[in-house]
């Protein structure tokens, strides 16, 4: 059964490689997914969708509101999909393309509903999100380099729950200029998250058209449904050709099979669906294939986001990324830990580094605490430090006369040192050098105040937070976007 629609000889960058499914295993799992899909199928309970899934030929039940898809409009699905697409950035130097299988990139976490507020000496305080906290990780996403989107870290819970999505929009737009996602979007206001997309442009339309600004996540409910407003959040999306994260988050043993292979057969089934309804809408919609799957813990039967299954789930969904030719977005550097610690460090590194070397395209983490529930500005800092180390391992070495140098080694001889080497002072930025961990002697370490990670990203917060502006809009542009936003909060009340 092939599948792809990426050619052998570009489904992988340079570099070092984790491959933990053959071909032969991706032609296992596509045939089980598949199998779930006709013989099963998606339950759906937006009418529109069951609508799209019927009149391109499934079998749909309108009483259990099921649509059984067959196999051959699921492989026409994945062939249609693109392989490679842009985000748009308000500052088009930072437009992100994101193409499969050609490298990972980084993301802060998305969307966590509490916030930590560290106060010194291993002390921290966890409270509800607000818009301030929104905009403070916006501008801390924004100036982090291995962040190559903005998206809206956590929801801003002092504001009233009809409007908050507008409010939230509003805050990503005037402080990012980096492609941002807003997740789970309510599918019925796709008309107004344009209209604040013209507005940023100037009231250019046709720009809005070509570069929406707004792109989009959402999730199936496992196992095998999707609500009503995912339905219509994948339609809409599709309509307008704006990139749209699809992310399962099947739990092994709870909402999945126990056994992980059984589990990335229902999380292949539920992402196909979700690809399916998008093709089926517009041929060609830009869709990230995308995962937050994990286990069950047993033990407390929560999602174990620290795991390495989460690692592994990860790593192995950025290879059915590759098989398919489908870009992927996925949970990476996820820790259940409550603290910026020792657990977080270890989970982290576990989770973030397996799908890293895998060739996930883009992982969404930075900041994430507790099993995707808080976030810490310090974390996203020392995130942003973390990530930049991934970067390096994942180059691994490439053996080329250029590299090895052969010349300057000669010139050396014996005894010799490079310092003063030409290549030395041209190259050694592609060394890697942390910005909040230490490296250097513990005499300069105590002189400097004996400070902890969390305590150096901590005032790198403080700092970035009083002098990075990123706003990219004219004031008028944003008393503009600001006005709407007010005249949604009066219909909203009108409403009320």
């Amino acid at each position: 059964m092939e599948v792809s629609n990426a050619s052998e000889a570009d489904t992988y960058a340079d570099g070092l490689e984790l491959d933990l499914m053959g071909k032969d295993d991706l032609k296992a799992l596509t045939h089980v997914s598949t199998q779930i899909l006709e013989e099963i199928g998606i339950q759906s309970s937006d009418e529109g969708s069951l609508k799209l899934y019927a009149d391109a030929g499934c079998e749909v039940n309108l009483d259990t509101m099921v649509a059984k898809i067959p196999e051959h409009l699921v492989m026409e699905s994945i062939r249609s999909a693109p392989k490679a697409f842009k985000l748009a950035a308000l500052d088009r130097k930072k437009d992100f393309k994101i193409s499969s299988g050609f490298g990972f990139n980084l993301g802060p976490f998305a969307v966590g509903v509490q916030c930590m507020d560290y106060g010194g000496n291993g002390n921290y305080v966890v409270r509800e999100s607000t818009s301030e906290d929104l905009r403070n990780a916006t501008i801390i996403a924004d100036y982090c380099d291995n962040y190559v989107v903005g998206d809206a870290c956590v929801a801003a819970r002092d504001l009233e729950s009809v409007a908050r999505p507008f409010h939230e929009i509003l805050i990503s737009m005037t402080n990012t200029t980096k492609p941002f996602a807003y997740s789970e979007p309510d599918g019925h206001s796709f008309d107004d998250y344009f209209e604040m997309t013209k507005i940023a442009y100037g009231g250019d339309g046709e720009l809005a058209i070509k570069r929406p600004l707004v792109n989009v996540v959402c999730c199936p409910t496992s196992p095998l449904s999707m609500c009503d407003n995912t339905g219509r959040v994948i339609i809409e999306a599709a309509r307008r050709n704006i990139p749209n994260h699809i992310i399962s988050m099947v739990m092994a043993g709870g909402t999945g099979p126990i056994t992980p292979e059984g589990t990335l057969a229902v999380h292949n089934a539920e992402i196909l669906a979700g690809i399916a309804l998008s093709q089926i809408t517009n041929k060609g919609a830009p869709v990230l294939y995308g995962s937050a799957t994990t286990i069950m813990d047993m033990k407390t039967a929560g999602a174990a986001t620290g795991s390495p299954e989460m690692g592994m789930f990860s790593a192995a969904v950025a290879k059915i990324g590759q098989y398919y030719g489908i870009p992927t977005s996925v949970a990476g550097a996820w820790t259940d830990s409550k603290l910026p610690d020792e657990q977080a460090a270890f989970e982290k590194g576990m989770t973030g580094i397996l799908p890293a070397v895998a060739g996930a395209d883009l992982l969404f983490s930075g900041g994430v605490l507790e099993g995707g529930q808080t976030l810490s500005l310090e974390q996203m800092v020392i995130d942003n430090d973390m990530f930049s180390m991934f970067r390096k391992l994942a180059r691994g070495f490439s053996f080329s006369e250029d590299n090895m140098l052969f010349d300057e080694i000669r010139k050396a001889g014996i005894a010799g040192h490079y310092l003063s080497k030409p290549s030395t002072l041209e190259r050694m930025s592609e060394q890697s050098s942390p910005c909040v961990f230490d490296r250097d002697v513990r005499e300069s370490w105590v002189k400097q105040g004996s400070r902890d990670a969390v305590a150096v990203a901590h005032s790198e917060v403080v700092d970035i937070l009083k002098n990075h502006d990123p706003c990219g809009l004219d004031a008028e542009i944003v008393r503009d976007l600001e006005h709407f936003v007010k005249e949604k909060d009066l219909e909203h009340s009108r409403k009320a």
